[in-house]
């Protein structure tokens, strides 16, 4: 089924507006994300919901249109960040279609600009930002007992997990690893394109992250045939013919794991912020969790780790027996 076709059989939309929107969708969704499908599939979504609930073309649509949208999905229990990105997305439909001198004419402004309600503060509360050691323990130890069943997507999800939380690489980061990324002798050597287009290698020196990856290859089948553009991970699924797994795909899976474990709502970006944490226990050095992280500015490293608990004491012995103390 085509994501047009997708779309034509959810909605009553007229199909004027369905092909706008998918129109919209492409033209503002990366040709080369392996998300591609699911973001067209998301956004489109967003949009058939907003036209369905106003009832009304785009030209008719008014900001108070907007406003009771807004109280609407904050009545149906979305966060205030999925309340924000919904309503964007409108707003990104309006400024994409303004664009177009005919269809400008007709719409003449975007009702979201005065609209939009206020962007909630990046992770806003310590509880967003990253598990307990705890609660991190407890989840890993949920995936792991499926992988210990000697389940094909068990062992995947569970080096997929043990990858995010002892690098603190972004979710694309991992997820989009082929064999060729990785050099694998006593540790493993990760080469990754990076968020800002750059490169960067890293290595894992946990043994449990290669003992875990190579378990699922050789389980799967894979690992004595695997070539350089093959993807890390892939689906499992029936007729899914090796394709490659997308981070949708294993999120879902994570945030089942999480509820089965009694963690509640959790975030895949969680295991970053954890790893950040984790980091500066460790360190004691807000610059060291810079440089785990990859980050070029502190300012956003301080975004994860709002302080330092105590700062690791790397020189006072040395300072005082130069003193003579």
């Amino acid at each position: 089924m085509t994501d047009q076709t997708a779309l034509q059989a959810r909605t009553d939309l007229p199909p004027a507006l369905q092909n706008a929107i998918m129109m919209w969708a492409d033209a503002t969704t990366d040709a080369t994300s392996l998300r591609r499908h699911d973001l067209l599939r998301d956004k489109s979504k967003a949009l058939a919901g907003f036209f369905e609930h106003v009832q009304k073309g785009p030209d008719q649509v008014t900001q108070l249109d907007v406003k009771t949208w807004q109280a609407k999905l904050e009545q149906n229990g979305l966060s205030a960040s999925s309340v924000y990105a919904r309503i964007s997305r409108i707003s990104s439909f309006y400024e994409w279609a303004l664009k177009d001198d005919t269809l400008a004419e007709a719409l003449r402004y975007n009702p979201v600009k005065l609209a939009r309600p206020k962007a909630p503060r990046a992770y806003q509360s310590d509880s967003t930002k990253s598990l307990s050691d705890q609660d991190a323990m407890i989840l890993v130890e949920a995936v792991k007992a499926k992988a210990d069943s000697g389940d094909v997507v068990g062992k995947r999800d569970y080096a997929l997990l043990i990858f995010y939380m002892t690098t603190g690489m972004r979710r694309s980061e991992v997820i989009n690893l082929t064999w060729g990324d990785l050099q694998i002798n006593g540790t493993i050597t990760v080469t990754a394109k990076v968020k800002g287009g750059d490169y960067d290698s890293r290595d894992i020196e946990s043994p449990q992250v290669k003992t875990a990856l190579l378990d699922y290859l050789q389980t799967s089948g894979r690992l004595a045939t695997m070539t350089t553009d093959d993807p890390l991970w892939i689906r499992h699924d029936p007729n899914s013919n090796g394709q490659g797994l997308t981070s949708h795909g294993f999120v879902k899976n994570f945030k089942r794991y999480a509820r089965q474990a009694g963690l509640g709502d959790v975030h895949l970006h969680m295991t970053r912020h954890t790893f950040a944490r984790q980091v500066g226990d460790e360190s004691g050095s807000m610059i060291e969790v810079q440089d785990a992280l990859g980050h070029k500015n502190l300012a956003t490293t301080k975004v994860y780790l709002q302080r330092i608990g105590v700062k690791r004491d790397k020189y006072s012995s040395k300072i005082a027996a130069r003193l003579g103390l």
